[in-house]
């Protein structure tokens, strides 16, 4: 009776996988460098915008169009059709998510248009974290703009139209917004383009471990 027994793997063999995971290691690292350069160039976006909101108080729309034509061109060369896919979910949902602070007089539309530029080069889901930890910072310098006012005795202070606002809510069970007085802290334009700045970059920050 012949028993057939595992034969060793032959010279040609051990070299061939040798070969595919080189390949294998190849395309990762690829995918590696994709993400980073992606991560980057967003990065150099918000920088500029958050540069010249600061000095102008506006964000120029040929910058924002420059980012959204490099951010779909960028996932278009490294991801092909999927990626042009998902440049373009992005883009919808980084408006989306400020959309209703502009409409509410939060924010400007330059804002709700620099988050969907971003999200081109981050996708639907990475722009999502990324307007919520931009949402979250630009609350957090909020809360320290209201609470300047208790220390400098020349501004407005906020607290008792924000009492006014939580009153009616809690009585008619509808939210209202009451716009600043002339003079008040929160009336002063703050340029959100840096929230966004830095609520995208802290989420960029966390996710750069991810893709090394």
């Amino acid at each position: 009776m012949w028993i057939l027994q595992p034969q060793p793997r032959s010279n040609g063999s051990y070299g061939a996988d040798k070969e595919v995971g080189v390949i294998k290691f190849l395309l990762v690292k690829g995918i590696k460098v994709d993400e980073e350069f992606k991560l980057i160039s967003a990065g150099i976006l918000l920088a500029l915008a958050a540069l010249i909101d600061l000095r102008s108080q506006i964000i120029p729309n040929p910058l924002i169009m420059a980012g959204v034509s490099v951010g779909i061109l960028l996932q278009l060369i490294l991801a092909g059709t999927d990626g042009f896919i998902a440049g373009m979910y992005g883009l919808l949902v980084g408006l989306a998510i400020l959309l209703p602070s502009y409409l509410m007089g939060f924010t400007g539309a330059g804002d709700a248009k620099l988050m969907g530029a971003v999200g081109t080069f981050l996708g639907p889901l990475g722009v999502l974290q990324a307007g919520l930890a931009s949402i979250l910072v630009g609350g957090v310098i909020g809360l320290l703009f209201a609470a300047s006012a208790m220390i400098n005795r020349n501004t407005l202070s906020p607290w008792s139209r924000y009492g006014l606002m939580l009153k009616t809510l809690v009585v008619t069970g509808r939210p209202i917004y009451i716009a600043p007085q002339e003079g008040e802290v929160m009336g002063k334009k703050f340029p959100f383009a840096v929230s966004i700045a830095l609520g995208t970059t802290g989420w960029m920050i966390w996710q750069w471990p991810l893709v090394q």
